[in-house]
C-alpha cells in the first residue's frame, strides 16, 4: 500500500459523519452561540488520546511550554490540544491533520469557545509539512504516530521545522512483541493499518532523524492520574464502535502487549 492509499484509509477511519453535531449533542450544547462556551467544557470529548486532559497537561509540562511560543500541533485531530495550548498558554498554534472533516470540526469548535482565527488549521500530512524551516519552538504530536508508517519522514519533517534548541514532544503506543493485538483498536480496525512501532525502534528513529536527549518519560513511571473531568462517550468524535476498540487497547496495555510512551526530544 503506497502512502497516498494509506492516508486515504486513515482519513476514512476518522470520519464518522457529522462530527461537530455529534459532539455538541453529546455535551448538550446544540443551541450554544459562538463564543459562549469555555474551552474546558470541551475537554471531556476533544482530548482524543489515552490519559485525557491529564496527559495533555503532562506533555505541556515536559515540553516546558511557555506563553507566546509558536507550536505546531502535528496531527491535531479535532483540535483539543491546540485549543488547550492557545487558551492556557497563549501559544501561537498551527495545526495540521489529514482529515478535512477534523479540520472543519476544529474550526467549528474554536468558534464556539471564542478562539476563531486564533489557531491556524489546515489539512495535510505530517510526513510532508507545508511550513518553513526552523519555524516552531515546539512540535507536538499526541497519539499520531500509530497511523504513520513512515516514521523517518515524520520525524525528519518535525526536525526540519523546529528551531535549533526546540522541543519535540509526542505520545505513542508501541507494540512490545509479547503477543498479537486484538482488533479493532482506537487507531486501526485491522493490523495492516496500525504502525505501533516498538519503543526501542521509536527511540532509534528519532535519533536517526537528528534528535538528541530522546527520553521516554513513561518508562518505569506509574500511569498518569485520570482526567479531572468526567469522560463523555468518545463515540461522538470517533465512531459508535469505540467502546469495543477502547476495551481491546486497554486490555493489551494491561497485559503488556501495548506500551504507552511519552517522549521528548531536542533539535
Amino acid at each position: 500500500m503506497d502512502r497516498a492509499d494509506l492516508e486515504k484509509r486513515v482519513i476514512t477511519h476518522y470520519t464518522p459523519g457529522d462530527i461537530t453535531g455529534r459532539i455538541l449533542a453529546a455535551l448538550g450544547l446544540t443551541d450554544a452561540r459562538d463564543g459562549s462556551v469555555a474551552v474546558s467544557a470541551l475537554y471531556p470529548v476533544d482530548q482524543l488520546h489515552h490519559g485525557g486532559l491529564g496527559l495533555t497537561e503532562r506533555m505541556a509540562a515536559l515540553a516546558g511550554i511557555q506563553a507566546g511560543q509558536r507550536v505546531l500541533d502535528a496531527g491535531s485531530g479535532i483540535g483539543g490540544s491546540s485549543r488547550f495550548l492557545a487558551d492556557r498558554f497563549g501559544c501561537e498554534v498551527d495545526a495540521i491533520d489529514l482529515s478535512d472533516a477534523y479540520v472543519q470540526t476544529s474550526k467549528d469548535l474554536d468558534a464556539l469557545v471564542g478562539l476563531a482565527g486564533k489557531i491556524s488549521h489546515r489539512a495535510g500530512s505530517v510526513t510532508a509539512l507545508p511550513y518553513d524551516d526552523a519555524r516552531f519552538e515546539v512540535v507536538w504530536s499526541q497519539n499520531v504516530t500509530m497511523n504513520v508508517a513512515d516514521k523517518g519522514a515524520m520525524f525528519s519533517e518535525a526536525f526540519r521545522v523546529l528551531k535549533p534548541g526546540g522541543m519535540y514532544v509526542l505520545s505513542h503506543i508501541g507494540e512490545s512483541g509479547k503477543g498479537a493485538i486484538d482488533y479493532p483498536i482506537p487507531w486501526a480496525m485491522m493490523a495492516e493499518m496500525s504502525f505501533a512501532t516498538s519503543p526501542k525502534d521509536m527511540v532509534q528513529a528519532l535519533g536517526d532523524a537528528g534528535f538528541t536527549d530522546v527520553t521516554d518519560h513513561a518508562t518505569g513511571a506509574p500511569p498518569p492520574p485520570p482526567p479531572p473531568v468526567a469522560m463523555a462517550d468518545d463515540t461522538a468524535a470517533m465512531g459508535d464502535d469505540m467502546p469495543e476498540r477502547r476495551a481491546n487497547s486497554g486490555k493489551a496495555v494491561g497485559d503488556g502487549r501495548l506500551v504507552p510512551m511519552l517522549i521528548t526530544a531536542k533539535r
